[in-house]
């Protein structure tokens, strides 16, 4: 919520609000790409060969999501149900919420299917800053996030819905169990997208010459 969500001048029930996430989809697909690196990063190597990212940054990031520097807890599997990846975020968000870190809002009370908006408060964006400042393992999670938002289809939580299911296997996965991991599938497209642009992998950490992009 805090690197991903749109600025908020909060309203009228949220008035310290600093951040924003509209709608569940949005969040629980953020939530899928950022527990799943192997799946995202299949997604920003999509970008670097459709010539929207540049070669060598990105497959750092690739090589860091792979494996690298990444914290023992890099990867934790979603279920698919029946519009993809998906896990009730309810208990994580009213531990946030007690904590006055967050507020979850209907956007139209009357109605049974309401789209819910996730407010990041500014109590709570303290705290993110805190652990950011406190945990070096979190730089991680940040970068992880921030890779997240290269991708264009970020905006929205349809837009990433159907993204996500371009992936066959990420497709083929039955409601109720969980989506596989991919890692060795995704390295194998990362070295040969490395030597289509040029790039030596894994990517020298700090190195920015060479490649294409």
């Amino acid at each position: 919520m805090d690197v991903l969500g749109s600025p908020s001048t909060g309203n009228g029930l949220t008035p310290d609000a600093v951040k924003v996430v509209r709608s569940l989809t949005r969040l629980v697909k953020l939530d899928f790409w950022l527990r799943c690196p192997d799946y995202l990063a299949h997604e920003l190597l999509t970008e670097v060969t459709q010539d929207r990212q540049p070669a060598e940054a990105t497959l750092r990031l690739v090589a860091d999501m792979l494996g690298g520097k990444a914290p023992s807890l890099h990867r934790y599997p979603m279920a698919k149900y029946l519009y993809g990846a998906y896990e009730r975020p309810d208990n994580a968000l009213a531990l946030l919420a007690s904590r006055r870190h967050i507020s979850v809002r209907r956007v139209n009370e009357s109605s049974q299917n309401a789209r819910r908006d996730y407010y990041l408060l500014a109590k709570g964006q303290d705290a993110a800053t805190a652990l950011q400042e406190g945990i070096p393992e979190m730089a991680w999670y940040v970068k992880q996030a921030q890779a997240i938002g290269l991708i264009p289809e970020a905006v929205s939580g349809g837009q990433m819905r159907k993204r996500q299911y371009e992936h066959e296997i990420y497709k083929s996965v039955a409601p109720g169990k969980l989506i596989p991991e991919i890692t060795e599938e995704v390295t194998q497209r990362a070295q040969e997208v490395a030597a289509r642009f040029g790039v030596v992998w894994p990517p020298a950490e700090g190195h920015e010459g060479g490649g294409r992009g």
